[in-house]
């Protein structure tokens, strides 16, 4: 290779996404290549694209496309989510010169060397569908800073959402063996991050494939044993996945955050019943009544799809009311958008794109008012808070071990430090802060 060739990479999706993402830049600072930032003038250009909604599809080419006007001799890869459901029309592309599935982008400098050897055929994709075990070789240590990781120990899902059609594009539900995730757990901790997110594609169904279905919480456990590792947050789980041992063992630690963002989807039971959820909002609300008789400072956040085929008015409405009802702290809401090959495009009842705004704009009134209320009952605790080195205005950020962005005075010794705060005033992102230890 030559010395001092420059990648870039731009990511689309969620933090799964991002995880892969830096795990493909750690590929090439292994192989001697400079990282520049996305838009820099680079020699191989990685676009690492998303296929969940058709707006992520739209974008994912709008980007490839100026890639390759800002950097027209170099060599543009689209890798990820969106090859696995059209590699086809992307390798079509002009600005295109290769393209490679979600379990072939762990090859990706083994591809770039055959390309440069002039092996025939542009396409590496096909058998992330197949895959059978977790497959994840390089242990990431740079993502989010020198604060906080992400830790990759589930792919794939086995669930059958009716409209979704990321298990088609990850492939059936794996995870990372428990010693496994507890070892790059203590790689992490080396490296000094202070807070491990876990995430995965399904991780409530984390160890389902190892013939274990409680083995989040035996995780988490295990965990709390590593050096060094001073908070361990989960990504997202799914409500049916959340199990009063799991509880138990997240409201009786100092270690692990008492936050936990469900995909709740629906508050109406006929529409989850439509959605294939396999869970009702009665068992929603058990897990937020168990919760919070354990402890009262939970942070709880939700996704929530708007417009779902059949979603009627009073659907919706009824929606509203659950989750107005609900403590939650905040809320992602997303339009539904129709996936090629998912059971829901055939779903009768198919709800207008300006209704979707609508309700999409109501709940966003919701998402306000729980945001607010969120706040407010935090102001006079003392929480845990972990500083980036981010400042907003003359504050410092960070974020409490409940996920409330929590800002302050800046001191040179904070950033990556752990600090107990008095959380004292409203601030317009989150609330104001006084360090008491």
């Amino acid at each position: 290779m030559e010395l001092n060739k420059k990648v870039s990479l731009t990511t689309l999706g969620c933090k799964l996404n991002q995880y892969d993402s830096e795990a493909i830049l750690t590929q090439f600072r292994h192989a001697g290549y400079e990282v520049v930032e996305a838009g820099d003038p680079a020699d191989i250009c990685v676009v690492n694209t998303c296929a969940v909604t058709s707006v992520a599809e739209r974008k994912a080419r709008t980007i490839i496309r100026s890639t390759r006007r800002r950097n027209p001799q170099a060599t543009v890869l689209a890798v990820g989510c969106m090859v696995e459901r059209t590699a086809d029309s992307l390798a079509a592309m002009p600005e295109v010169n290769a393209v490679l599935g979600n379990r072939e982008k762990e090859h990706l400098i083994d591809f770039l060397n055959r390309m440069s050897a002039g092996s025939s055929g542009h396409q590496f994709v096909g058998e992330t569908r197949a895959a059978a075990e977790f497959t994840d070789g390089v242990v990431v240590t740079g993502l989010l800073g020198r604060t906080r990781s992400f830790l990759k120990v589930q792919d794939g899902c086995s669930q059958k959402c009716t409209y979704c059609i990321v298990p088609q594009l990850r492939g059936p539900g794996r995870s990372l063996s428990i010693p496994a995730v507890v070892e790059r757990a203590r790689v992490l901790a080396d490296h000094g991050f202070a807070e491990l997110v876990l995430t995965g594609v399904a991780l409530g169904t984390y160890g389902f494939d190892l013939g274990n279905r409680g083995a989040l919480a035996t995780l988490l456990f295990e965990l709390e044993k590593v050096e060094g590792l001073k908070r361990i947050r989960l990504g997202s789980v799914e409500p049916w996945a959340i199990s009063d041992r799991m509880l138990d063992v997240v409201a009786g630690s100092t270690r692990i955050c008492p936050h936990l963002h469900i995909p709740l989807q629906s508050g109406e039971d006929g529409v989850l019943h439509r959605m294939n959820r396999r869970y009702s909002t009665k068992q929603i609300e058990h897990v937020f009544d168990y919760a919070y008789g354990l402890r009262d400072d939970w942070g709880f956040g939700s996704d929530i799809i708007v417009g779902f085929p059949g979603e009627s008015r009073n659907d919706f409405e009824q929606t509203c009311r659950f989750l107005s009802d609900l403590p939650l702290s905040y809320l992602h809401i997303f339009p539904y958008s129709t996936r090629p090959g998912t059971p829901a495009t055939r779903l009768p009842g198919q709800v207008g794109e300006q209704e979707k705004r609508t309700r999409a704009g109501a709940l966003a009134e919701i998402d306000q008012r729980k945001r607010m209320e969120f706040r407010q009952r935090s102001l006079g605790r003392v929480a845990r808070v972990l500083f980036e080195n981010r400042l907003v205005g003359p504050l410092l950020a960070g974020h409490s071990d409940n996920y409330l962005d929590v800002y302050v005075t800046p001191a040179a010794e904070l950033p990556g430090r752990i600090r107990s705060v008095k959380l004292v005033d409203l601030h317009p992102a989150g609330v104001v802060g006084e360090i008491i230890d």
